[in-house]
């Protein structure tokens, strides 16, 4: 009879081991993604962005307007590129934003608004002056306006995504990118 009892217990708790195992690794996972921690090796990871992981996320962004300034704040992320040259296009600077957009919405999802500003800086003068700026929510933003965005070319922005990413062009902006 004692050995019936022991072999029970036995197989009892392997079946516990296996049921409770795979629950605990899931566990385990969940954790990390809170923390911001993803597998390296997951090709579509989504990262929370923190302070603690800021410079890391952005720097590994496919940017050709180097970035001047960052600001990370309750949901909000402030981000100024600067246009250090006079060969920079508005395609350029089109498929810049588009990216910093992409990346606050697609890819983390604790970014509730991007507060981008493209500011041209003059090295002789040390001074800096607003072109462009947007300010894109989360609630708003769609992928598909943000692709129209990337591919909008030399052409003068669409009303529907200036109104949609609020953004808003300065004198300078107009005089130096949208010339007839």
């Amino acid at each position: 009879m004692n050995r019936w009892i022991v072999l029970t217990c036995t197989l009892l708790l392997c079946i516990g081991a296996i049921i409770f195992l795979p629950k605990l690794f899931a566990f385990q996972t969940s954790l990390a993604q809170l923390k911001g921690n993803v597998s390296v090796f997951n090709p579509h990871s989504i990262t929370t962005l923190s302070n603690d992981n800021l410079v890391d996320r952005l720097s590994s962004l496919p940017l050709t307007v180097p970035i001047s300034r960052v600001e990370w704040s309750k949901s909000i992320l402030t981000l100024d590129l600067k246009v250090v040259t006079s060969e920079s296009t508005a395609t350029e600077i089109y498929e810049n934003m588009a990216e910093a957009i992409s990346f606050c919405f697609e890819h983390t999802p604790n970014v509730d608004r991007l507060m981008l500003r493209l500011v041209a800086e003059n090295k002789w003068l040390n001074s800096r002056h607003l072109l462009l700026a947007a300010d894109v929510s989360r609630e708003r933003w769609s992928s598909v306006l943000t692709e129209e965005l990337k591919s909008n070319g030399e052409t003068p922005l669409p009303d529907l995504l200036k109104q949609t990413f609020h953004m808003t062009e300065t004198k300078l902006w107009q005089n130096q990118f949208q010339r007839p």
